[in-house]
């Protein structure tokens, strides 16, 4: 009996009475949140998803074609997502400079979001040369 209902959680199944509360509330429980954010730059697209991090001084940036670097700090608990910090830098000679700082406070994690669902489709140009740096990042939840 406990394979059968384990089998309807992750299918996501739930029939009234106490599999609704049983069934979706386990399974709503378990669901973790990835940030997944879509990176242009160069006429390349790269995709890169982030977890929540216990510590945010551990966290770490994702080069971007040598041009830029992004950061995402993702601060979370088993229930939510309390915070979340973007940050784009430009990769100069000597070392990288910050051109952006976004705060999400409490945003929510969404089954089937938009690609753009969190940030919108943000565009940001590089202090020299011009060049361009195109994102957009969503907040999934993700069942284990």
């Amino acid at each position: 009996m406990q394979v059968v209902m384990w089998r309807w959680i992750h299918q996501g199944v739930c029939i009234g009475g106490w599999w609704l509360v049983l069934g979706c509330g386990l399974n709503h429980a378990f669901a973790a949140p990835v940030l997944r954010c879509q990176f242009e730059v160069n006429a390349r697209t790269i995709q890169h998803e982030f977890t929540p991090l216990a510590d945010p001084y551990t966290a770490e940036s994702v080069d971007l074609d040598g041009r830029f670097r992004f950061k995402a700090v993702m601060l979370a608990d088993a229930q939510r997502v309390s915070l979340i910090n973007l940050y784009v830098f430009y990769q100069t000679r000597r070392q990288p400079m910050i051109m952006q700082h976004t705060k999400f406070v409490e945003p929510v994690a969404q089954r089937d979001p938009a690609p753009h669902a969190l940030t919108g489709q943000v565009a940001l140009y590089s202090p020299f040369l011009g060049k361009e740096l195109k994102y957009a990042c969503a907040l999934l939840e993700v069942a284990p």
